[in-house]
């Protein structure tokens, strides 16, 4: 068992609660049995670590695994994983613009993998994916999905004359209800407050809104679920 706080393997596993350090060892956690067997299933586990004596896993103390964790209730299992490595761009892509609520992302997350938007790609200014809110709030979803952390307006430009390229606009675009699914389709989604930035705006050529009653505005996962569900 290792019980000690000063132990070098703890404080690497530590230094990984951080975006600087995930990034460098192309490593991160997953909190929980769910997390833990979902990574295992897709070849992305390297160790599993648990307050109790489980086979294939390294015991530590309960003050360790606090230490570790990142929620207010200690977790009885924790997974040390490797980053989910890019693959070929699926046929139904989201693209997300500077979506910065964890909570947020881990639910397009699902619905992404629910629908059939197999690849994601993160714009700049996009909250990390392995930010253990993230993580929590894509129930195992991000094991699933294939992402692209790039430049967003340069991605579209690029595929604009494969993809059909989609975005939301109230003012000059068509009910969702009108369009219908292409064989090649791009969504993009924009920031919780600002939406989709002026840069990004510029390349999207078609746009749609969701008819709404006596409100007017959905939060960007609820509409990202609906219209990924239709384009479905």
């Amino acid at each position: 068992m290792i019980d000690s706080l000063s132990n070098p393997k703890i404080k690497y596993l530590c230094s990984l609660n951080m975006t600087k350090y995930r990034k460098k060892e192309k490593k991160f956690l997953v909190e929980g049995k769910h997390l833990v067997e979902e990574a295992k299933k897709y070849g992305l586990l390297e160790e599993a670590f648990s307050i109790s004596n489980l086979e294939n896993y390294t015991q530590v103390s309960e003050a360790i695994m606090k230490k570790i964790c990142n929620t207010n209730t200690v977790v009885s299992e924790i997974g040390l994983c490797k980053m989910i490595e890019k693959k070929e761009l699926s046929n139904l892509v989201l693209a997300l613009d500077k979506v910065q609520d964890p909570g947020n992302m881990g639910a397009l997350m699902r619905s992404a993998c629910a629908f059939g938007f197999k690849t994601i790609v993160l714009g700049e200014g996009c909250v990390d994916i392995y930010n253990d809110k993230v993580i929590r709030s894509s129930q195992g979803a991000i094991f699933k999905l294939n992402f692209i952390n790039t430049n967003l307006v340069n991605f579209l430009k690029d595929k604009e004359n494969e993809y059909v390229i989609y975005g939301t606009n109230v003012i000059n675009g068509i009910p969702l209800s009108s369009i219908k699914k292409e064989e090649k389709m791009i969504f993009v989604l924009g920031n919780e407050g600002n939406g989709i930035s002026k840069e990004v705006a510029q390349i999207i050529k078609n746009n749609i809104y969701i008819p709404m009653q006596d409100t007017e505005s959905l939060n960007v996962s609820v509409a990202g679920g609906i219209i990924m569900y239709h384009l479905s």
